[in-house]
């Protein structure tokens, strides 16, 4: 029987120390986001740019370009975003960005990878917990052509402050031993956009999950989150530790949803490694058991679920 007192599991960390940063280190970000017109227009609309040549494909060839142009504060956000896990994530407040400079357009479809060089690094004066570093951040397409580059800087904590955790897995099948059990770094507020905007994108029609009126004589009083939208962000939590070589999901068991979630709600994820099965053409099958729960510690969400996955050793070969 599977102790459920996830709180108490070790902790996979996420992020870098100051200590990690110093004058001359390279982060090459591992992700790379394919941009798609939809982003840029959902950007463009949301932050009020309305210049034609975002969205109006006519607009933007008469100006003389190819396609319609990805929003450069798009390209930015995105490059930007790419280098977070490597250099901020566990740090502090974005400080400010200088010579930001947009080397090319941008185009639906392209992919943009990132790379940061640590240019400066010191500890901060007023907090001794803390030190300001300053990365040189290039973000380039497929071909490795820069598109955009720019230097920013953060807070970021130092090492003195860490406790021990849970290794960070590759995501191979060699990294998961039966009966491990870990939390996961990163947590998600439910908010209202949830309820209505990711209920209503998958035509969920039943009204407690996007009408108030519906739901204020019942007993809960006020609109739930969708089940589907608990584990989907359940298991999202949990992907980048468990999955990170994943070939395909194979499917989920014993789905349960014992709390509710409401609006406010703050969700994170634990996992316990139940099974893995070597299979003949060198990957494997890995089952996990992972847990939903609130910022009360509730359990809100259980699920198993099989993943195949590749092993190091046949990576090797």
């Amino acid at each position: 029987m599977l102790n459920e007192e996830p709180a108490a599991w070790p902790l996979i960390r996420r992020g870098t120390s100051f200590e990690d940063h110093f004058v001359g280190r390279v982060f090459e970000h591992h992700w790379g986001r394919t941009v798609h017109a939809s982003d840029n227009i959902a950007f463009s609309t949301q932050t009020l740019a309305f210049n034609p040549v975002y969205f109006n494909r006519d607009a933007a060839v008469a100006a003389g370009h190819a396609d319609e142009v990805i929003n450069p504060l798009l390209v930015f956000g995105i490059v930007f975003g790419l280098s977070v896990e490597d250099l901020s994530e566990a740090g502090g407040p974005f400080l400010g960005a200088d010579d930001v400079k947009f080397l090319r357009d941008v185009y639906p479809g392209t992919t943009l990878y990132a790379s940061s060089t640590v240019v400066e690094a010191r500890l901060s004066a007023s907090r001794s917990d803390t030190g300001i570093v300053t990365w040189h951040t290039v973000g380039r397409d497929a071909s490795g052509t820069p598109v955009i580059e720019f230097r920013r800087s953060n807070l970021v904590r130092t090492r003195e402050n860490e406790v021990g955790g849970f290794p960070i897995p590759e995501g191979f099948a060699e990294d998961f031993r039966v009966g491990a059990r870990f939390r996961h770094a990163r947590t998600r507020t439910v908010t209202d956009l949830d309820l209505n905007g990711l209920t209503l994108l998958v035509m969920n029609s039943a009204p407690g999950h996007f009408s108030e009126h519906a739901m204020a004589d019942t007993a809960y009083g006020e609109r739930i989150n969708f089940g589907g939208l608990t584990l989907a962000l359940t298991v999202g939590l949990a992907s980048q530790d468990t999955t990170g070589q994943a070939v395909c999901e194979l499917g989920l068991d014993g789905v349960q949803f014992p709390v509710p979630v409401r609006r406010g709600d703050t969700i994170g994820a634990a996992t316990e490694v139940v099974a893995v099965e070597n299979l003949e053409d060198g990957d494997a099958v890995v089952t996990f058991r992972h847990l939903g729960i609130n910022q009360g510690n509730e359990i809100v969400c259980r699920a198993l679920r099989r993943v195949r996955v590749r092993t190091r050793s046949a990576q090797a070969e």
